[in-house]
């Protein structure tokens, strides 16, 4: 009778596996607590700073009155003559949520060049990361080099740009060339990284016309150098 007590495998010390099966479930949870709480954070914490790089998280002053403000920019600037006015269009909008935007095309009547000007103001991440190296490329074209960096001197001011030369995938020689830069509403600049600015939003321009000739001002350069006054006093801070 003792031997048979002895092995009774009932006996209180002999737990079952039904009863150790919850406490080594819950030691389980306890050790992945810590993994799971820094996974939420990071989550979080994700969530939070995109939301601050698209604007979100800050306070957001009559953002339409100063989009507004590009319409306000003359039909002639120096030489140069408003042709035509445009607009983004829908998916352009959605995709990089403007608050204000201009599209036009201007036209030298001593030169005869064209130009065609976009200046949009909106969120910094989204216009932040549109370039035109980007955006050309989808429509057959390619940079046909590097980009530079280019200076415009306005008045007492100095303003850096982005210029890429472009060409088409079957041909050797560029047919278009475009400057773009950002602004916080003070100086263009030839930024490397504009989304990681102190600031919830910004301005950006980008103009594209006809390389010049070896040695020669292009016409984007010598348009930029009578548009950036007239724009940078479009931009001052309403009344």
């Amino acid at each position: 009778m003792s031997e048979s007590s002895t092995s009774d495998p009932a006996t209180p010390d002999s737990p079952t596996p039904e009863q150790v099966a919850p406490a080594e479930g819950g030691t389980r949870l306890l050790n992945r607590t810590p993994a799971l709480f820094v996974c939420v954070l990071a989550i979080l914490g994700s969530g939070i700073a995109h939301g601050y790089l698209d604007g979100r998280w800050v306070d957001q002053p009559n953002l339409q009155r100063i989009g507004d403000q590009l319409t306000t920019l003359p039909n002639r600037v120096g030489d140069w003559e408003l042709t035509t006015v445009g607009a983004l269009d829908e998916q352009a909008q959605r995709t990089l949520q403007c608050h204000g935007s201009l599209v036009r095309e201007y036209w030298n009547p001593v030169t005869g060049q064209r130009v065609n000007v976009a200046v949009l103001f909106g969120p910094r991440g989204p216009i932040a990361v549109h370039v035109p190296e980007i955006c050309y490329s989808s429509q057959g074209t390619q940079p046909s080099g590097p980009r530079a960096v280019q200076t415009i001197q306005s008045g007492s001011d100095d303003h850096s740009l982005w210029s890429v030369q472009f060409r088409s995938v079957d041909a050797e020689e560029p047919h278009l060339e475009v400057w773009y830069g950002w602004s916080d509403g003070g100086h263009w600049q030839a930024a490397k990284y504009p989304r990681v600015w102190m600031t919830d939003r910004l301005y950006k321009i980008q103009v594209a016309g006809q390389p010049g000739e070896e040695g020669q001002p292009s016409a984007v350069e010598r348009f930029l150098e009578e548009f950036l006054p007239a724009l940078n006093q479009a931009l001052a801070p309403p009344a």
